[in-house]
């Protein structure tokens, strides 16, 4: 890595790190109020809103509170955001340096601490002047400052700027505002963003993403963790570098794929760095520990093709085939009586732990978990209740119970495998996962649904008594279709089960365990909404999954505008929102709800939609394949433009999907939501009537 600086360290949201040629050189502002002190994590809850931040680090914006009482953690008080006295501290990009401003109300001082981040960084001395290394890196306080030490000072100012960096910088105060100001209306106006009903939708997904960039100091690579407290300690028992979880990192690459595809590549990069040698992608890798005995869910492969959709790159894509195809061999390695994590030798999987395998160097917390618990580690649904009292089988190291999710997302697995194999020419290991993955659908159906539902389902043959969201995953798979998914569909809108005003609980609401409504015990987690989501859309229940996008968008954008937080889960009876304050995944309902309207999609191609529209709204500057379109939408219709010229309009309700275009033709499919859908491209037009029912069309744009 070349130059660049963030809020690169866990704990410093209030504090930034330079890289320079491999140099780390850091600083942060803690907060004096009343002559108490607030640094570090303590600052995390005292966080105002993480405002607008740029990719490229032309511009970044996050404010504090200093009228919260400190030192509280988790129990500092949650209210909704006010105008009031903030911190607010600004900072952006100026050649090989920034420049940055920090207003500070009355009543409140900073103390500013250099700091060596990670205990790998660069002294940094006071010379009477400015605070300098012998690197040639220097911080010009642009006002006089208390020094206090060699690598500290007081700031007792109500404005306070400041450059660090390593060219000669002569500007004045006054030019550093004007300087943000613009870097700040160039953001707001370039970036993808959604105005009128969706207000804020585009600029909640990049805003709380690029807000948890951290850095991986021995690598020099930034990367997306699940939040930036969960950093877990190494063997020491000190904070590790860095901690990759795997299912929440390729989310994270999801998610990042619609503003910056550089990033979004990356990530996916450094989860699949932390596969082990012997295949398996772990739940939680840090840069001295890791979990080597179980895995995380297998939904890599589906959101790698994905991230690649929308960004192109097939010699990225090829580099991140061959540790994929490593993985999914995991699940399924020959272990001489049986596969990995089928057991019982039945061709469907359990969610398991290699006991022999478990690291000698654990976390508190996983000291005394038995097999069963590491086994539901596994599954990413910590404690879900359709693990509850299952037993574990030690001679095959997994639960004694073949599971609908992870079968599900097996089958997932081999089928994005092959759709990527197909892009990548590789024509015969297509065919193979194509066959492997019909082999595990004809299983699932065959063992796992009841008659009327998919269960899990024990090995002396009993289903399990429990209905999770993940129950609905062999929609996204492609296993449930005809009767099958139209079954699975009445329990999901069934509102004594899975429907209401708050959706999707992780357990039916009919569920002994739902009343809990602690962590995957009831509550409603970002992750399998989106996948629910993606499956009630592959199924064609396009009216449903629309319904589900608005509800999960609603849900988290109540709790970012009115109290500024990206949270980890939300209670199904209340809509409250619960765990972490910010998780990295939060925005998936956001995201969902973006490619509701617009998308590329592994099995619709290029589409377009107004389902979830009720007012007007438009989506700008959206990033697909190179390319930048605009798209405008209303409940009676809609307009589609690739940069100022329009694609194509529409009017009525409807879903457009497998688009393509020409200058000379504009060619689909379209599903109607209304009395007719009038499509117009060019000079061309079709009109295409039947209320529900899909139908072709090729419009010749030139008209005659």
């Amino acid at each position: 890595m070349g130059f660049s600086f963030g809020a690169f360290d866990p704990p410093y949201w209030h504090g930034i790190v330079i890289v320079n040629r491999g140099k780390l050189y850091g600083f942060r502002f803690a907060i004096i109020k009343k002559g108490k002190v607030a640094n570090g994590y303590d600052t995390f809850f005292l966080v105002h809103r993480p405002g607008p931040i740029s990719p490229e680090g032309s511009y970044a914006e996050i404010s504090f509170d200093p009228s919260l009482p400190f030192g509280l953690g988790r129990k500092t008080p949650i209210l909704p955001k006010k105008e009031k006295p903030i911190i607010t501290l600004i900072y952006g990009k100026y050649g090989r340096g920034m420049v940055g401003s920090v207003r500070i109300p009355t009543g409140i001082k900073l103390k500013l601490i250099f700091y060596s981040p990670w205990e790998m960084g660069q002294e940094i001395k006071w010379d009477g002047r400015r605070f300098s290394s012998r690197e040639g890196f220097y911080f010009r306080p642009m006002e006089s400052i208390k020094i206090t030490g060699k690598g500290t000072g007081e700031i007792s100012l109500r404005r306070f700027y400041f450059y660090a960096g390593f060219e000669k910088f002569t500007k004045s105060s006054s030019w550093i505002d004007e300087y943000l100001r613009k870097r700040r209306e160039e953001l707001l106006q370039n970036r993808p963003r959604a105005v009128g009903e969706w207000e804020g939708l585009l600029s909640s997904v990049q805003d709380n993403l690029l807000w948890m960039r951290l850095l991986q100091p021995e690598k020099g690579r930034v990367y997306l963790p699940a939040g930036r407290r969960w950093i877990f300690p190494s063997p020491e028992g000190k904070p590790d570098l860095w901690t990759i979880f795997e299912w929440d990192g390729f989310f994270n690459a999801d998610e990042a794929s619609i503003f910056d595809c550089a990033l979004a590549k990356q990530e996916v990069n450094a989860v699949l760095e932390t596969i082990y040698p012997w295949g398996n992608l772990p739940n939680w890798r840090s840069a001295r520990n890791g979990c080597r005995d179980h895995s995380q869910p297998p939904v890599g492969s589906f959101l790698t093709l994905r991230v690649y959709l929308r960004c192109g790159d097939r010699k990225w894509l090829a580099g991140a085939y061959t540790l994929l195809k490593k993985w999914l061999y995991f699940w399924i390695r020959d272990q001489g009586k049986h596969k990995k994590r089928d057991g019982n030798g039945n061709g469907l999987l359990e969610w398991g732990s290699d006991t022999p395998l478990v690291s000698p160097h654990q976390p508190p917390w996983e000291v005394k978990a038995d097999g069963r618990q590491r086994a539901a580690w596994e599954s990413g649904q910590d404690d879900l209740p359709n693990f509850d009292g299952v037993p574990f089988c030690e001679k095959t190291h997994t639960l004694k119970m073949d599971c609908v999710d992870l079968s599900s997302l097996h089958a997932l697995d081999l089928w994005s495998m092959a759709e990527i194999a197909k892009i990548l020419g590789k024509n015969s290991e297509a065919e193979q996962f194509l066959s492997m993955y019909k082999n595990m659908r004809e299983r699932i159906n065959s063992l796992l649904w009841d008659g009327d539902f998919y269960r899990d389902r024990f090995w002396d043959g009993r289903f399990s008594s429990h209905r999770a969201s993940s129950n609905f995953y062999p929609l996204l798979a492609g296993v449930a279709v005809g009767e099958m998914a139209l079954k699975l569909l009445k329990h999901l809108k069934n509102p004594k089960e899975f429907w209401g005003k708050f959706v999707i609980p992780t357990i039916s609401r009919d569920d002994p365990a739902f009343p809990d409504q602690q962590y995957w015990r009831g509550t409603i987690w970002p992750p399998t909404n989106y996948l629910v989501y993606q499956g009630l859309r592959r199924a064609g229940f396009y009216r449903e999954a629309s319904s589900l996008a608005v509800k999960g968008a609603m849900l988290f954008l109540n709790s970012w505008k009115k109290f500024g937080l990206c949270r980890e889960n939300y209670s199904s009876i209340t809509g409250e929102g619960g765990g972490q304050r910010y998780q990295s995944w939060g925005p998936l309902f956001a995201l969902a709800l973006l490619e509701d309207f617009i998308d590329i999609s592994p099995w619709e191609g290029f589409r377009v939609s107004n389902l979830a529209a009720r007012g007007e709204s438009r989506f700008l500057q959206i990033p697909l394949l190179g390319k930048r379109y605009n798209l405008l939408v209303s409940g009676n219709g809609l307009e589609l433009y690739q940069g100022k010229d329009m694609v194509l309009s529409f009017e009525g309700r409807g879903v457009l999907t497998h688009l393509r275009w020409d200058g000379d033709f504009l060619a689909g499919k379209a599903f109607v939501f209304s009395e007719k859908l009038v499509i117009r491209s060019g000079k061309g037009k079709k009109v295409l009537r039947g209320k529900g029912s899909p139908g072709e069309f090729l419009i010749e744009r030139r008209g005659k």
